[in-house]
């Protein structure tokens, strides 16, 4: 069987993604073999983790491996069953899980919570929605709220990256909890989507020539609560605005990922203010995401939650995809569609 693939030409240990740092390649797949399974993937997401693993080091790839030169790029996805010769996956079935960046890919299980594949909950209608709102990224902001911020009803949220996945996502459940949510992003229209489309208390451009001014006319007294999805010299001078004894809830750092070596955090405001700093990933809580995906997709169905997407389509328009990632031009979840 003849399949098309994205690869990467090189590692990129430090700097920005180029489009010339991927190749669109052809190759051949063999006869499936027992317990394998034929996967035409349906939507592809990508995800800033996937910087880390582009680098060719191991230093802060959070249990992933690094992808290999000229070999296929794999994320999550959503995908139909070509073919089956695995017991517990039926033939045109449609089912979400670890993809190859691929037009065919062949699933073999491995170690790791991520290694099954699990059938798309026929609630989700669109299905880059599992990859998205009702899929990592609203595990992450999910938990992220209700279990790590534990935020009480009247307090203040600041969110970084606010107009991204997990950011949008994060933003609209603590307001389900009485929580005044304010944004930071890169734009005047994500702004606008925030105050507007997700009914967010206020949102500032990050990019003000004032940015403190503007954080301490929304927020006089600062955030009870900042959750950060950006870190570096963002998160740097929003810490030096909080009040004493305020939250810090480190979920990304992705302004840092193009860094050699990885995030650096300087701890300078967290011990001058008093700062209650933690961060954490979603692997915890994956015995947990049917709760999390049942109750996100319950305020999607009545109006109370918005599932933001950047859409592409076709597989060569992925690493495009990729690089817009890292420069913030996505609104919400970066899917491509194939």
């Amino acid at each position: 069987m003849r399949t098309r693939y994205v690869s990467l030409n090189e590692h990129v240990p430090q700097g920005p993604l180029r489009l010339e740092h991927f190749g669109l390649k052809e190759g051949t797949l063999p006869e499936l073999a027992k317990d394998e399974v034929l996967l035409r993937p349906v939507a592809i997401s990508v995800d800033p983790y996937m910087r880390a693993c582009m680098t060719g080091g191991d230093n802060y790839t959070w249990g992933n491996p690094q992808y290999e030169i000229g070999r296929p790029i794999s994320s999550w996805g959503v995908a139909r069953v070509e073919a089956s010769r695995n017991d517990d996956v039926g033939p045109s079935a449609t089912v979400t899980g670890l993809v190859n960046w691929a037009d065919l890919s062949i699933w073999r299980r491995a170690s790791g919570p991520l290694s099954d594949l699990q059938p798309l909950d026929p609630v989700i209608k669109k299905p880059s929605h599992a990859l998205g709102a009702l899929g990592h990224g609203g595990l992450t902001a999910y938990y992220g709220i209700v279990d790590v911020a534990r935020p009480k009803a009247g307090e203040t949220m600041l969110i970084s990256g606010a107009a991204g996945c997990v950011g949008s996502v994060a933003g609209q459940v603590a307001r389900q909890l009485g929580v005044r949510v304010f944004g930071l992003a890169g734009t005047d229209e994500k702004c606008r989507i925030l105050t507007e489309r997700l009914k967010f208390d206020g949102a500032i451009n990050y990019k003000s020539p004032d940015l403190e001014g503007a954080i301490r006319a929304l927020l006089p007294d600062g955030p009870d609560i900042y959750f950060d999805n950006v870190g570096g010299d963002l998160t740097e001078r929003i810490m030096w605005l909080m009040r004493r004894r305020a939250r810090v809830i480190e979920c990304g750092q992705i302004a840092t990922y193009d860094n050699a070596g990885g995030f650096q955090v300087n701890v300078n405001p967290i011990h001058t203010n008093g700062l209650q700093w933690e961060g954490f990933t979603t692997i915890p809580y994956f015995d947990w995401a049917p709760g999390a995906y049942a109750q996100l997709a319950h305020w999607m169905r009545t109006g109370r939650m918005v599932a933001l997407e950047t859409e592409r389509h076709g597989l060569e328009s992925l690493p495009g995809a990729m690089v817009g990632l890292m420069r913030g031009e996505n609104i919400g979840k970066m899917v491509v569609s194939l």
